[in-house]
């Protein structure tokens, strides 16, 4: 009598788990790609040697803007939205930070960036820096989403010399790796093995 008990009591909590998962209610995964325009002060004259983001700002604004957008992030972040990136920034050291860049005057849309690898190189004698790496968006109403991100800084070619320098970064949503099926299948092993007690 007592294992039924337990079995019962077993099978009512898996039953309000899953209605407690259903009636959160979500507008899903946030989905589609952004770009981001601006310039940022570095620690060293060229990207050559440069290891630290000092500040960011935008070419006409104070803070750096989305330039493109699309899918349902595009909803969230609509285009020429001025966009609060962390700093000071060390890209050679990979570490998560929270958050990467939010929404100016709205916190609640970020990314948390949680690790990254970096690139040197030349092109037209001009040095260059990519730095990708991979992290969570996050909005409310939606469900924190891993994206890809990659930012690229450039030489000037006017003056090399100087601190500042044009850096476009675009991100881009990863398809879903299972965690709905992952989720599923737990449910369904739970039951079968509440089955199994049911006819021992």
């Amino acid at each position: 009598m007592k294992n039924t008990i337990l079995t019962i009591a077993g099978a009512v909590a898996i039953l309000a788990l899953a209605q407690t998962t259903q009636a959160t209610p979500s507008l899903g995964n946030i989905t589609g790609a952004i770009g981001f325009a601006g310039n940022a002060d570095l620690n060293t004259g060229t990207a050559a040697t440069a290891t630290t983001v000092v500040s960011w700002n935008g070419a006409f604004t104070p803070n750096p803007v989305v330039q493109s957008v699309s899918g349902v992030v595009a909803t969230i972040v609509p285009a020429q939205t001025q966009i609060v990136f962390a700093a000071p920034w060390n890209f050679t050291t990979s570490s998560t930070i929270t958050p990467f860049w939010y929404v100016l005057g709205t916190p609640s849309i970020n990314f948390q960036l949680l690790n990254t690898s970096f690139v040197r190189g030349t092109l037209n004698g001009n040095a260059y820096t990519v730095i990708s790496g991979t992290g969570l968006l996050s909005a409310t109403g939606y469900t924190s989403t891993d994206w890809s991100f990659s930012v690229t800084f450039q030489d000037p070619s006017t003056d090399p010399t100087q601190s500042e320098f044009t850096f476009s970064a675009s991100q881009n949503s990863v398809p879903d790796g299972g965690t709905t099926v992952m989720l599923l299948g737990a449910a369904l092993s739970g039951m079968a093995l509440l089955k199994r007690k049911f006819m021992a």
